[in-house]
This record gives C-alpha cells, sequence and structure tokens, in this order.
C-alpha cells in the first residue's frame, strides 16, 4: 500500500514537471521579436539611411542620396531534420509551429549613390572602397554619379 502510493506521488510529480517543461517551452524569452523583424522595405530604408549618413562624414562630401536593390526577400530559417519539421513548439492554444532560429537577409544586388563631388575620379575612388568593405560586394556593383 505505501509502495503503491509513493508510485502514484513519483507519477503525479513527473507528469508536472513535464507539463511545467512544456509550458516554460512555449514562453518565448526574448519577447516577440520575430513580428519586429524589419521586413524587406524596412531592411533597405535602413541601410540607404546609414549610408547616407555615413558619406556625409566623408571629406567632399556634402550631399548624398543612395539607392540599394536587393536579390530577394528575407528567408526564415526553422530548425528542421531532412524535409519535414521535426522540432515543434507548443503553444499556449495547444496548436504546434516550428521552432524559429534565425532570418536570412536579402543580398545587396546593387547600389546607386549620388553625391556632392561625385564625378570626381578620386571621391569615386574613395566611396567604392568605403561601400565595398562595409557592405562586403565588388566595385562593380557600386556606381556614383555627382549631384546638379
Amino acid at each position: 500500500m505505501i509502495k503503491s502510493k509513493k508510485r502514484i506521488i513519483y507519477i503525479s510529480l513527473v507528469a508536472i514537471v513535464g507539463v511545467v517543461l512544456i509550458f516554460l517551452g512555449s514562453i518565448n524569452l526574448e519577447g516577440d521579436n520575430n513580428e519586429e523583424k524589419l521586413d524587406v522595405s524596412s531592411y533597405t530604408k535602413e541601410l540607404e539611411n546609414k549610408i547616407e549618413a555615413f558619406l556625409l562624414t566623408v571629406d567632399g562630401i556634402n550631399k548624398a542620396n543612395v539607392i540599394i536593390t536587393l536579390d530577394s526577400s528575407n528567408e526564415k530559417v526553422y530548425a528542421q531534420n531532412q524535409s519535414t519539421y521535426d522540432f515543434l513548439t507548443i503553444n499556449t492554444d495547444g496548436s504546434e509551429s516550428p521552432v524559429y532560429i534565425t532570418e536570412i537577409y536579402p543580398t545587396i544586388r546593387g547600389i546607386a549613390i549620388s553625391c556632392t563631388n561625385g564625378e570626381s575620379d578620386q571621391v569615386k575612388m574613395k566611396i567604392t572602397k568605403l561601400i565595398s568593405a562595409y557592405l562586403g560586394i565588388s566595385a562593380n556593383r557600386i556606381e556614383i554619379v555627382g549631384i546638379k
């Protein structure tokens, strides 16, 4: 009789721990950042603004405009085993969803820059080197012109 009570208590504790672990696994400790990830147009605009602000720090550039083109859209990466989603999160409503790992932003196809003194070969070379190093793209993907 005492052994069966201990067994029931043991099984109950294991069940409670299991429920608690499932509940904790469904909580997103980082907040709901997945929904706050930048969409492609926001990502592009943010990069353009950063580059414009950076170009204004370069000697000889007083005004700059930047346009960036991208190859594709964002890609979300989920935990998976071969072709099936084996890693699932159990949501609070009982539904299942794949485990989100990261988001891959699109690659830059090209960048067009218009700036003061953009017609100068020295300025073009300086900007091309800076942008190529910053974005990790080749120089032939960067085009620079002067502003009217």
